[in-house]
Order: C-alpha cells, then structure tokens, then sequence
C-alpha cells in the first residue's frame, strides 16, 4: 500500500487545491483546466527552486491522494459479501412479490375482472407503455438501419488482433490503421476505426 506522506502547509494547499475539484456527492473529479494547471505549477514554483524538490512534493500529493483511494477501495471490498448478500435477498424478494402479483392477475382473470376495491386495496389493471421487442421471426438484416442500434466492439477488434485477422502496418502513414485480408484475398483497411494508445505517468 502506498505511504501515507507527512504534507508541509505549502504541499497541504496543493492537496486542498486538487480536493477542491472533486464533488462530494458523487465522487466525480473534473479534469484541470488549463488555467488551473497554470496555477498550480506558479504555486509550486513559490515553494520550491529546485526541481528534485518540485517533483517530489506534487509526488507526495499524488502518493498521499493514490493511498486514501487504495484504502478506500479496501473498505469497499470489506463490504462488498454483505452488499453482494442484500442484493440478492432485494432481488429474491422482488421476484417472490411479482409471483404474488402474478397470482393476482391469474385470479381477476378467473373472475373476469378488470377492477375490484376493498376496504383495504384498491386494484385494477392499467395498461402500460407499448415498446418494440424481437419476436421469434425476428431477423436483423430485414430491419431497416435507423432501427437498429450498431457500436464498434473493441474488444472483438482486439480478438481479432490477437488471431491475426486484423493487423497494422509499420508505414508512418499507416499509423493508427488497422487492416485486413478480405474474402478475395485483397487487403482492406477496416474504415471508420483508429487504433491509437495513449500514455501514462508513472510514480514509483
């Protein structure tokens, strides 16, 4: 686990700058901007002159800050049975509560039903929101494409990287292009697609 670095006031004010840009309702943190990131590093350059010591303080922030996020990820996995257990009794309950539901349905049809009211309950059957859903002569390559929903799979693109189907090539121009042999033996680029990695920082 990662050590829990002791903050200087000066590192403690980056600390509460880049907790500042995280929401505490939803966990979410929004991306510097440039503006920020600008004064981030003129308040680092006020600390510090020398570059062995700048690197090493935003470091131990980022060290501090990575440590609370692995400790809290612990704590998540501490309950991650329990919740893993409530959710299947939440789910068992709701299907034993559509069954009951079910079973009143099976008996207002018995009777012919639509609608009966008790001291106690009031049930009726209401019609819900129609929505479209394949039937068995369903057939995708019948539906016209505004009906259909397509995205890219990238990791049946990576599959196919992997067995060779799908290739790139070394030729600068060629950078981020994938390619492939097509039913006539003829190479085709797979259009429409980028095949690019980014890049990483890494603080050990």
């Amino acid at each position: 686990m990662a050590t829990l670095y002791e903050l200087t006031n000066d590192r403690k004010a980056l600390y509460d700058l880049i907790g500042d840009l995280t929401d505490p309702e939803t966990g979410e943190t929004r991306e510097l901007t440039v503006e920020e990131m600008e004064a981030l590093v003129a308040l680092d350059n006020e600390m510090s002159d020398a570059v062995d010591s700048k690197i090493d303080g935003i470091c131990k922030v980022y060290k501090t800050i990575n440590a609370q996020a692995e400790v809290a990820q612990v704590e998540r996995a501490t309950f991650r049975d329990e919740m893993s257990r409530l959710s299947r009794t939440a789910t068992a309950r709701e299907n034993e509560a559509k069954r009951v539901k079910n079973l009143i349905g099976y008996f207002f049809d018995k009777l012919g039903k639509t609608r009966h009211k008790t001291s106690l309950f009031n049930v009726y059957t209401q019609a819900t929101r129609k929505s479209a859903k394949p039937d068995m002569s369903y057939d995708a390559d019948k539906i016209p494409v505004e009906y259909l929903k397509r995205e890219l799979s990238a990791s049946a693109i990576d599959s196919a990287i992997k067995e060779g189907r799908l290739y790139e090539k070394t030729a600068p121009l060629d950078k981020g292009k994938l390619f492939y042999i097509d039913g006539q033996g003829v190479e085709q680029r797979l259009a429409g697609v980028s095949y690019l990695g980014g890049e990483t920082l890494v603080i050990r």
